[in-house]
């Protein structure tokens, strides 16, 4: 296998070649920023932040440095040769010595020994070290060629022949990437090992593949899409390599639906549905899409440069995006377009003065929020009714009950009624129903909210070229009150029965409905650890009329 980059005459090209100008440089550019100074230290106290506090952001921020120098010193040592073999030596050493490969979010019980924790880091850490020992093992001194099978043994191989991992029985991207990096490990360094583990596997992929609906939609959003799909695709290259052809991934229609998600959930250039914890400013591997690109040329839509990155932290995705790498692949047109994935209850359409994107679904998926009915709505490359996307990661923001506590996790955050002074109920086993029809895009979420007393809640969405009627019909039992809520990033202006917000109006009848709001604050942070915060405002249309309402947002006054 990399079959290329293993022959001389390809990595002259790579070095030499115009094609590659671009592609050189900006890595060039990435190493000098990368591993011009030594990576911070995974001290102790780093470790046991996560234990203590809950804070997981500044001993992640030190092991990706280590990793991340790793990588590139790898690359340098196989794009330009043996003066940069002292520098991957101790890169090499320093990660092999780290006490645990796992971060200390997914280690069970912090307090145990556990350095043989297999997760989202350790796999991928094995599979890049099994990389480099494929490629430059016989370059490499001998007793980091030790270092490298004992470490690889203990830390990888034994502890996935020892047991049945968690993520083996999840249907999400952890089954990708922890499943394929340690195969690719095996794959180069034990293969006997790989060959007999395989049916695992492919059980393994199989739970992946089955996490997304029948239509390719991934219900983790796609931030975690773009994540776990690159780890599937790696490993479905490398499988292909491995068996002549004999197994591809890529020959499967769902694989290939799945694969086609990103530009459905594409509203602007700079504007991606963002459910769950799906940031506001995902980027997707370039590997990943150009890889796409190559398995189906006519199929996969292509974002604008800003919305990639050159992949950075798993070598061997590296190293096929360079094997595979085609400058003239440029950014496709985003076309208007119209979306009804049924199976998933999820809906996207996009046009000359607008694109929206609303949701049925359930609140039991991956990484979710309690965002049932919701919608986006985006005008000239800007979100005007947001969804926030996700809050930074701590401890509590995955415990039960504070996950759903917090703004932007809770329906309090997303454009979602509120019932009886109640936001919606995070009861995994509800779910709405969507339908679509005649150009009308329905969801019936009363369960979501696990109100006794409400008995209907029934949202319509038609769009047309300009704007989009939002419709509602809703039956409560006895004493009852109905709010319309709206989050943007920007104060409306509100009058008589119109709420004007960054040159878009919601128009309703005043008589049965009266707006006003309020703000709250959004919070992200920083690779450094630095917190940003954001005004979110909350703007509410008090209903006062009994059993329906509708609004309308239009693009022109």
């Amino acid at each position: 296998m990399f079959d290329k980059i293993k022959d001389p005459a390809f990595i002259k090209e790579v070095k030499e070649s115009e094609k590659y100008a671009t592609l050189r440089d900006r890595y060039r550019e990435l190493c000098e920023r990368t591993i011009k100074t030594e990576p911070l230290s995974c001290k102790f106290s780093k470790f046991r932040l996560f234990a203590e506090k809950g804070e997981r952001n500044l001993y992640e921020f030190a092991f990706n440095q280590h990793v991340d120098a790793l990588v590139l010193h790898a690359l340098n040592t196989i794009i330009y040769g043996d003066e940069h073999l002292s520098e991957l030596e101790d890169a090499l050493y320093d990660v092999l010595s780290l006490y645990v490969w796992a971060l200390p979010a997914h280690i069970p019980d912090i307090n145990e020994e556990n350095y043989y924790e297999l997760d989202l880091a350790s796999t991928s850490v094995g599979s890049t070290i099994a990389t480099i020992d494929y490629l430059l093992g016989d370059k490499l001194h001998p007793q980091l060629k030790k270092r490298i099978d004992t470490e690889l043994r203990r830390r990888i191989l034994e502890p996935f022949k020892r047991e049945i991992w968690h993520w083996e029985d999840r249907y999400n991207n952890w089954t990708s990437v922890c499943a394929g990096h340690t195969a690719v490990t095996l794959m180069l360094k034990y293969p006997e090992e790989f060959e007999t583990l395989l049916p695992r596997f492919s059980e393994n992929m199989r739970k992946f593949i089955a996490g997304f609906s029948d239509d390719g939609v991934c219900y983790e959003g796609a931030g975690y899409w773009g994540y776990g799909l690159s780890s599937f695709v790696m490993y479905a290259l490398l499988l292909k390599e491995y068996t002549k052809g004999k197994i591809n991934y890529f020959t499967d229609k769902k694989v290939k639906d799945i694969c086609c998600f990103f530009e459905k959930v594409t509203l602007y250039p700079d504007i991606i549905t963002c459910y769950g914890d799906t940031g506001v400013d995902i980027k997707v591997s370039e590997f990943l899409m150009h890889s796409l690109k190559k398995e189906y040329p006519e199929d996969i839509w292509i974002p604008q440069q800003s919305r990639m990155q050159l992949p950075t932290s798993q070598l061997a995705q590296i190293l096929l995006y360079i094997e595979s790498y085609d400058n003239t692949v440029t950014s496709d047109e985003l076309k208007n377009a119209e979306y009804y994935m049924g199976h998933a209850g999820w809906y996207t359409k996009r046009t000359d003065s607008y694109s929206l994107a609303a949701r049925g679904g359930w609140n039991g998926d991956s990484h979710n929020h309690n965002d049932v009915g919701s919608f986006i709505f985006a005008k000239d490359n800007r979100q005007i009714l947001c969804d926030m996307g996700t809050r930074y990661y701590t401890k509590d923001y995955f415990m039960m009950p504070q996950r759903y506590e917090y703004l932007e996790t809770s329906s309090r955050g997303h454009n979602c009624p509120i019932i009886n002074g109640q936001y919606q109920a995070n009861v995994p086993e509800t779910r709405s129903y969507t339908s679509y029809e005649n150009g009308v895009f329905s969801v019936d979420f009363y369960e979501l909210y696990d109100i006794p007393e409400l008995k209907r809640l029934v949202r319509h969405f038609k769009a047309d070229d300009t704007s989009v009627k939002v419709s509602e019909e809703f039956e409560i039992m006895g004493d009852w009150s109905y709010t319309e809520r709206l989050v943007s990033y920007v104060e409306p202006k509100i009058s008589e029965g119109v709420i004007e917000i960054d040159g878009v109006y919601i128009k309703f009848d005043p008589s049965k409905g009266e707006a006003s709001y309020t703000t709250e604050m959004h919070y992200t942070k920083n690779l450094d650890d630095t917190v940003n915060e954001t005004i979110i405002y909350l703007t509410d249309i008090k209903v006062k009329t009994y059993g329906s309402f509708e609004f309308v947002i239009d693009t022109n006054k």
